[in-house]
């Protein structure tokens, strides 16, 4: 591959960069926030003559822009008198934010603002149902008359958080919220919905989940079973941390649901999806969720599939 620029706007200890990083001719330049506030310098400078960014002391002149996931500046951290560190903090947010506009003619994977649009849950199951994916009943809601109702309805639902982490007041902690499997009987303590919204859907049988990750016009489907000792939790990714989690090519993934998929990322602007499904004992494939800028080294290190190249020729080629 020839020598190209390509800038990833990430934390540096993101996993995910060496999958990509061993497909190209020079080496990522990661611009990470926690690093500007450590002290590295970024300017954007517009004369005359033309405009410029420079980080670290070089001048970035990308072909392709990795918007990946770029840590949090803790303003408690920042040498600033207290007084000043929310204001300090969200400066250094404000200047960085600036790269994502800063290069116009390189090839971005994908937009911050189609990331952000495309996050909207609602809008992923309205767009899958118009290109014809097949998706469970579903109900957002922050009324637990509503939810009982819709509860009611079926032998079973499946409940997910609208936020997936948790980070209690005072605590550095973040805990995982997964997905879980209740009927009436079942039914979680509602009391507190109306402040704390949830996602309840129509609880599909399935024998196996599938992660589909798109880039650009390429698709890697990956079959995912997970088996642990909680059969209330319906979530595979219990099993990074419990059970037993086996990951492998899903060789029987249609042809007509890849291009759906494709259609999918397009129609919400984005160049890189991380799509969710589930398998029924009749192999019908259901749409879950699209995560706009989800994880996918895992699902490379246990296949073998070659995400982190596809990548890599999406941000480097010709345009």
């Amino acid at each position: 591959m020839s020598s190209k620029q390509v800038v990833v706007i990430s934390d540096r200890r993101d996993a995910h960069l060496p999958f990509v990083q061993r497909h190209l001719s020079e080496p990522l330049i990661v611009v990470d926030p926690l690093e500007l506030a450590a002290g590295k310098l970024l300017s954007f400078e517009y004369t005359e003559s033309g405009s410029r960014a420079i980080f670290d002391g070089k001048i970035l002149n990308p072909v392709g822009v990795w918007f990946r996931k770029p840590g949090i500046i803790d303003t408690a951290k920042l040498d600033i008198d207290p007084r000043f560190q929310k204001y300090a903090a969200s400066a250094l947010q404000k200047h960085f934010s600036t790269l994502l506009s800063a290069f116009p003619n390189a090839y971005h994977m994908s937009d911050l603002h189609a990331i952000t649009r495309a996050s909207d849950k609602p809008l992923q199951i309205a767009v899958a149902k118009e290109i014809g994916l097949k998706v469970p009943d579903t109900l957002f809601t922050s009324d637990a008359k509503a939810a009982k109702a819709f509860v009611a309805r079926y032998d079973y639902c499946i409940v997910k958080p609208v936020v997936p982490l948790i980070e209690e007041t005072g605590s550095n902690q973040q805990k995982m919220l997964y997905s879980t499997k209740i009927s009436s009987s079942t039914m979680p303590d509602l009391s507190t919905l109306n402040i704390s919204p949830l996602i309840f859907q129509e609880a599909i049988e399935a024998v196996y989940d599938v992660r589909v990750t798109v880039v650009g016009d390429k698709v890697f489907a990956a079959r995912i079973e997970h088996k642990g000792d909680d059969t209330d939790i319906r979530d595979w990714r219990l099993g990074h941390y419990e059970g037993e989690l086996s990951i492998q090519p899903d060789d029987n993934f249609p042809q007509e649901t890849a291009q759906k998929c494709i259609e999918h990322a397009k129609r919400l602007g984005l160049t890189f999806s991380a799509i969710d499904f589930v398998v029924d004992n009749e192999g019908v494939y259901w749409f879950l969720e699209n995560n706009p800028n989800g994880q996918w080294a895992f699902v490379e290190q246990e296949t073998g599939q070659q995400i982190g190249k596809a990548i890599a020729e999406l941000l480097t080629s010709p345009r």
